[in-house]
């Protein structure tokens, strides 16, 4: 192959590069059932295709929602460029008016201006697009097939005569194998195209190089404003959180305060009666077996606590410092006869200088519920490890480690909602987690589980004196 050859072949392939070439579909030509047909004709949706040039002018349609007047008069001219070299454009639009005038019984007038074109893409580019349209869109071979019948039509109607572009849009019909007629097919043969830029470089298309450079400089704009609306969107998507937390917490508080005064009675007198019964039998089965009706309601009782304080916690004292190895050892202490009846290890790793800001209780409180859903996972025979670090902005980052029942990433993500257990995944979670939720909260803190498919990691922080 010689150079001249070589280089023939280059600039061939450098030409299909930089050209205005087909990126997609437009929305789809929804064409309905033709009952007055001699033979019932089925619905069918006419695809046709989407310039890369054009691309970025609907794209700014669709982000420019409650633009400025300057905006929109930008549009509507990138608009009138983009019909002046897209024919299958031209061809939707017009499809749709045709639509709609028939829609509405208006009589179909005999020629169209760009400009009117332009005026149905601002009143309707924002809602024409429907996702679950392009579900139906042809597959990758006949898109292939129907892309190469585009081209090679386009670049025929780019040597027509601009006026005569719906008058011969007859061959788009055939390209896209739409062999019945239509009402639209019928009405569009009738139409004339005025170009309203009453351009002066004739008749023609084919000079269409300033309509896509413009658009092209115009795509930075659009891209901008879409990068606005996915960050309006996000604000959104966290205000929407935050509304339904507070909707959520106020349910709980309604929901507690109604527990508390049906349930907590009937409790209490349970508990009585048992510890006085208890007092009188004689036998040590029956002793147990009241005992753990006792236990039983105190746990219930606990839980309605546990959401009551989680939709309307009293006010921690954070003005006090408090030292975490001594919370540590009273935790541990406290813990010791239940952890040696079930031959759990727990080892804590703390230094004597880790000081924290807050409430001393309710840090213990907070403690004590992490190692109770440890311990809980564990049943018996595991280890639990404990450790404590610092971390940045002055926060301590507290860490416990249990040899239990793994846990989903889906079940550590709503382990702190108070309507959710988790036991079916091996551990207790439920009220008790979202009561250390609530107190990491209110002071500056945060609280994590980190799912694994062996044993869990709770990641506290806290405040830490500096």
């Amino acid at each position: 192959m010689t150079w001249l050859a070589a280089l023939a072949i280059c600039s061939k392939w450098i030409a299909v590069l930089s050209a205005d070439l087909f990126v997609g579909w437009l929305p789809p030509i929804f064409l309905p059932r033709d009952e007055h047909a001699p033979t019932t004709s089925p619905s069918q949706r006419i695809w046709l295709p989407m310039r890369s040039s054009s691309s970025a002018t609907l794209m700014g349609l669709l982000a420019g929602r409650g633009g400025t007047a300057t905006r929109q008069s930008h549009l509507q001219a990138s608009l009138l460029k983009c019909f002046r070299h897209d024919a299958a454009l031209c061809l939707f639009t017009a499809a749709q008016l045709v639509q709609e005038h028939e829609r509405r019984w208006r009589p179909i007038p005999s020629q169209w201006s760009t400009e009117q074109l332009a005026q149905w893409w601002m009143q309707h580019g924002q809602t024409t697009w429907d996702g679950e349209q392009f579900l139906a869109t042809p597959d990758h071979k006949e898109s292939s097939r129907l892309l190469e019948r585009y081209t090679r039509l386009d670049q025929h109607f780019q040597t027509l005569p601009f006026s005569r572009w719906l008058l011969e849009s007859d061959l788009w019909w055939k390209a896209a194998r739409l062999h019945r007629s239509s009402g639209i097919r019928q009405s569009l043969h009738s139409i004339r195209l005025i170009d309203s830029r009453k351009e002066t470089d004739g008749d023609h298309a084919g000079s269409s190089d300033d309509a896509r450079g413009s658009t092209a400089l115009q795509a930075h704009v659009t891209f901008g404003q879409v990068t606005s609306l996915q960050r309006e969107c996000e604000r959104l998507q966290e205000q929407l959180a935050s509304t339904l937390e507070d909707a959520r917490r106020d349910l709980a508080k309604q929901l507690a305060y109604g527990l508390s005064h049906e349930i907590n009675n009937p409790l209490a007198n349970i508990s009585t009666r048992a510890q006085g019964l208890m007092s009188r039998v004689q036998d040590d089965r029956h002793a147990e077996s009241l005992q753990r009706i006792v236990d039983q309601s105190y746990r219930a009782h606990a839980m309605i606590a546990d959401l009551m304080f989680y939709a309307n916690p009293p006010s921690p004292s954070l003005e006090t410092t408090f030292s975490v190895a001594e919370v540590l050892q009273q935790t541990s202490e406290r813990l010791r006869a239940k952890l040696s009846r079930d031959s759990i290890d727990l080892q804590v790793q703390c230094s004597p200088e880790f000081h924290c800001h807050g409430d001393q209780a309710m840090f213990g409180e907070a403690l004590v519920a992490l190692i109770n859903n440890a311990m809980e996972s564990i049943g018996v025979e595991g280890r639990i490890v404990v450790s404590v670090e610092a971390v940045s902005d002055g926060l301590c980052r507290l860490t416990i480690a249990d040899s239990g029942e793994g846990i989903s990433e889906e079940d550590a993500r709503r382990a702190f909602d108070p309507y959710f257990s988790g036991r079916e995944a091996g551990r207790g979670l439920g009220l008790s987690l979202c009561r250390v939720h609530r107190i990491t909260e209110m002071h500056g803190g945060s609280i994590r589980l980190i799912p694994a498919l062996v044993g869990c990691v709770a990641e506290m922080t806290w405040p830490q004196v500096k």
